[in-house]
């Protein structure tokens, strides 16, 4: 059992939701942010990644991670963190930043507000009954699915739309472009590899591993002048943490993070991080977020 640090993640800091987030549940008000980053100042000793994986950890640590390339990052969410003098390790993927791909949960978002979520069950031909959102589709269809059957659904959508992934990569607002990953120094933010176009592990070959997560962290030092060490398995589910996708990881990562909101005193090895999503939660709401709830978690899934 090792001590206790606390990582919260985030994705999108926003006041209003785009139609390529709003069905993800991924974005957090910037007046919220700001009175969680208060309330992390008062309460913890905010840590880097670096921190972490050097194991130099001062008594309450806490560690904030952001997950995708969202721009609101660098916009908004630098500025809290500037003036809280909070470090910070943004997990990114390369092919969104280098505009070629954008994640299939933003077309599925976008889908959904767009043709409305019966035709696009309909369009992918899902027969599963009970889904009621995209999340839930995305956790229980797409997580199944090879990269070959998600781009064809990627396809299939925007076409359905009118539109394809690269016009909507090049027209959107939301996203960060190659060149500003070099800023994220001097704003105190480290870069994390979150894969090269953030998409499920668990079906993936061997060779499809080395471009997700090695080619991904080789292509991040290069745009970013960074050193790269820490990965975000996309989705945060221990289900892609394949002996495969271990494998590769620690030839070239020195951290693994999932999400699961548990306690980081017990996760399954030394080199993999837990983390919490408090998305829009008040800050009365944190410590029983933080505290509570990740220890029983785990003894919960230690009864099962």
């Amino acid at each position: 059992m090792r001590r206790e640090v606390t990582i919260v993640v985030y994705h999108h800091i926003a006041d209003q939701e785009d139609p390529l987030t709003s069905k993800l549940g991924v974005v957090t008000r910037p007046d919220v942010f700001e009175k969680h980053i208060r309330y992390f100042a008062r309460h913890f000793d905010m840590v880097s990644g670096s921190d972490l994986v050097r194991g130099s950890l001062p008594r309450k640590p806490l560690l904030i991670t952001f997950d995708d390339a969202y721009r609101s990052v660098l916009d908004t969410a630098s500025t809290v963190l500037k003036a809280a003098n909070a470090p910070s390790l943004f997990f990114v993927n390369p092919a969104t930043l280098l505009g070629s791909s954008l994640p299939v949960d933003n077309i599925l978002s976008l889908a959904a507000e767009v043709l409305g979520k019966q035709q696009v069950i309909a369009l992918l031909n899902i027969n599963e009954t009970g889904l009621t959102s995209v999340p839930g589709l995305i956790a229980n269809v797409i997580s199944k699915w090879t990269q070959a059957q998600i781009a064809d659904a990627k396809r299939r959508l925007c076409v359905a739309m009118g539109t394809s992934e690269l016009e909507l990569r090049r027209t959107s607002k939301l996203f960060l472009g190659a060149t500003d990953i070099k800023t994220f120094a001097s704003l105190d933010i480290e870069v994390g590899n979150h894969s090269m176009s953030h998409t499920f592990f668990r079906s993936l070959s061997s060779t499809e591993l080395e471009t997700e997560i090695v080619q991904s962290r080789e292509l991040l030092e290069k745009l970013s002048g960074q050193t790269v060490q820490c990965l975000s398995i996309p989705y945060g589910n221990a289900l892609d943490a394949t002996e495969g996708a271990l494998r590769a990881a620690r030839r070239s990562h020195k951290a693994i993070f999932l999400v699961h909101a548990k306690s980081n005193r017990f996760t399954p090895a030394a080199d993999i991080f837990y983390r919490i999503s408090l998305g829009n939660a008040a800050p009365e709401e944190i410590p029983f977020k933080l505290r509570i709830m990740p220890v029983v978690r785990c003894v919960r899934d230690w009864l099962w």
